[in-house]
């Protein structure tokens, strides 16, 4: 338990500070350069739109608890948060990416091929992730979760790293918060997983 306080600490920790870095530039950058103003402007609402979500998706963890998401109320937070992931992987991290325009990309300084085969590859994370909200008996299940933590963690771990490399933006490394509570979601799934999987209740489930 108290693992989990100092990650989901950690995790407000990282989402403030790249809220008041944004704000703080988009406040002190002079009027007279106007478009990168708007750019720290769009950082900073990125950067916020996404620390909501993380707050909606740790509010849904404690409205179901353990017992009650997993058999009493047939995985209702399970599913709930792992929408919000399906729906990141499809909008924006997904079709986003392949038809924005190239002027939009450019400004947000997204516009590398590299960005826009990022975007193919959410859309099939999509697919895989969405074999357990639709199938969560099955074995596949537990996979899917593993891939799930190591697909997120590394994730997290390369937009990190190549934000303090200066290749990506401020707004790409502002969703590495959210990538590091979805490897601990996918983890702790994939132990309930076999914790149910061990007292054969899952066939229950769904």
């Amino acid at each position: 338990m108290r693992r989990r306080r100092i990650f989901f600490l950690t995790i407000h920790l990282l989402f403030l500070t790249g809220l008041f870095y944004a704000f703080g530039h988009f406040v002190t950058t002079p009027r007279s350069i106007m478009s990168v103003r708007r750019l720290w402007a769009y950082e900073s609402w990125i950067i916020l739109s996404f620390y909501a979500l993380f707050l909606y998706l740790t509010i849904v963890e404690m409205e179901f608890s353990v017992v009650k998401r997993l058999v009493g109320k047939k995985m209702e937070g399970f599913r709930r948060i792992l929408m919000v992931n399906l729906i990141l992987l499809v909008f924006p991290w997904g079709l986003f990416l392949i038809f924005a325009p190239g002027d939009l990309l450019g400004m947000l300084h997204l516009n590398s091929i590299y960005w826009r085969m990022l975007g193919v590859g959410s859309l099939i994370g999509a697919v895989i992730y969405y074999f357990p909200y639709r199938f969560y008996k099955y074995r596949l299940s537990y996979y899917v979760f593993i891939f799930g933590v190591v697909d997120n963690l590394l994730a997290a771990i390369t937009v990190t790293a190549l934000h303090i490399m200066g290749k990506v933006p401020l707004v790409a490394w502002g969703v590495t918060p959210l990538l590091m509570y979805y490897s601990y979601f996918f983890f702790n799934q994939a132990r309930i997983f076999r914790r149910l999987k061990k007292s054969e209740v899952i066939e229950n489930v769904f």
